[in-house]
């Protein structure tokens, strides 16, 4: 709790510019690491943490040929690779 109180002193000697500065950068922070930032394919909401580890999967995967081309995704799903 002694912490806490030193965090509370520390804030309240702030300028009002430099606390608004904090409590924006507070909400940013949390915003990046814990509001939805998408939604996967089966509707799971993802953070952008999240998020951001999916997408360096999927590179890595890509960058060890675990990938699979647009056109071999059309013959599996059924659709002309020329129409699109």
């Amino acid at each position: 709790m002694a912490q806490l109180e030193t965090i509370y002193r520390e804030i309240a000697h702030l300028s009002d510019t430099d606390r608004n500065t904090l409590y924006n950068r507070m909400q940013r922070e949390f915003y990046n690491t814990q509001a939805v930032a998408a939604y996967a394919t089966n509707g799971e909401a993802l953070t952008y943490e999240q998020y951001k580890q999916r997408v360096n999967t999927g590179i890595m995967q890509c960058e060890r040929g675990q990938s699979t081309s647009l056109e071999d995704l059309c013959v599996k799903l059924g659709y002309n690779y020329a129409d699109i």
